[in-house]
């Protein structure tokens, strides 16, 4: 199964609620420094940068189905609002491992997670990532002759990118090729060359970064944000009144039966209405 996940902000009430875990009130003392007691203590402010504001409230990170066509939540997680979608991500995945045993998770699909830390955790995993490069700081590195572009593409000394030549999953490894035309090399072949993915993950990928294969599975990663989508505005996720956790946590898992009911009945539509023709007469 292919996943999707992404982080959204889940805004909640502005001021936070305690109660005293002292009797310093009963004895008439109104104000002291004792501990307090936080119904919700994974709240904190945050920054949305879609509204370009500051929110106080929960970072809620979704795991979604990215095969299914309506877009199916799996898995909610409440972190801290002031907590990075790459935090976010490495407590959500050991915890969905861990509970998730309906099938095994081979692919996930994630955006604003350029690091190779995350690459190596989900690999241990024994899940491939298909993550979007971030341009912002990417140089060129040079491994002895060969020059590696910040996309992963070696380019012969001639200047000119090398084309893959395919993956070999025995040793784990993508050769490449420059063409006899290029003059880099007086081999009648072409200059070859291999690259590693043990050596970089994020940089030698076993799905090449760019082909028509890898547009075609990471163009499903927007299947969590429509799911995000609907449970913030169609099903009013963030209407709530609640000063627990525990509440949000039992809104967000209702509105996810609501949206797999949904989808249950989608899929199932034309045989309902099939059974509406059916019994009518009997029902009148």
């Amino acid at each position: 199964m292919t996943t999707a996940g992404d982080g959204t902000p889940l805004v909640t009430s502005v001021y936070p609620r305690s109660t005293p875990a002292c009797l310093c009130r009963a004895r008439g003392i109104l104000v002291c420094s004792h501990p307090r007691l936080y119904s919700q203590p994974d709240c904190d402010s945050g920054w949305d940068s879609a509204r370009e504001r500051y929110f106080n409230g929960y970072h809620l990170y979704m795991f979604s189905a990215a095969d299914s066509p309506y877009d199916l939540p799996l898995y909610p997680r409440l972190h801290p609002a002031s907590q990075h979608d790459g935090v976010s991500l490495v407590r959500s995945a050991t915890e969905f491992q861990q509970r998730f045993t309906l099938g095994t998770v081979n692919k996930i699909l994630l955006a604003a997670h350029d690091t190779e830390a995350i690459y190596t955790l989900l690999d241990t995993q024994q899940i491939e990532p298909f993550i979007d490069l971030n341009p912002r700081g990417a140089k060129p590195v040079t491994v002895g002759e060969i020059m590696i572009s910040p996309t992963g593409v070696p380019i012969c000394p001639n200047g000119n990118e090398m084309k893959s030549n395919g993956f070999d999953k025995s040793q784990n490894r993508r050769k490449w090729r420059c063409s006899p035309t290029c003059g880099c090399s007086t081999a009648k072949y072409g200059r070859t060359y291999h690259t590693f993915s043990r050596d970089n993950l994020r940089m030698f990928p076993k799905t090449l970064r760019g082909s028509e294969k890898w547009k075609l599975i990471y163009k499903r990663r927007t299947s969590v944000e429509r799911s995000n989508k609907r449970e913030k505005l169609d099903y009013k996720l963030e209407a709530g009144r609640h000063r627990s956790t525990k509440m949000w946590y039992i809104r967000t898992y209702g509105i996810m039966i609501c949206q797999h009911m949904h989808a249950w009945y989608r899929s199932q539509k034309e045989e309902w209405d099939l059974l509406k023709d059916v019994f009518r007469p009997f029902l009148t």
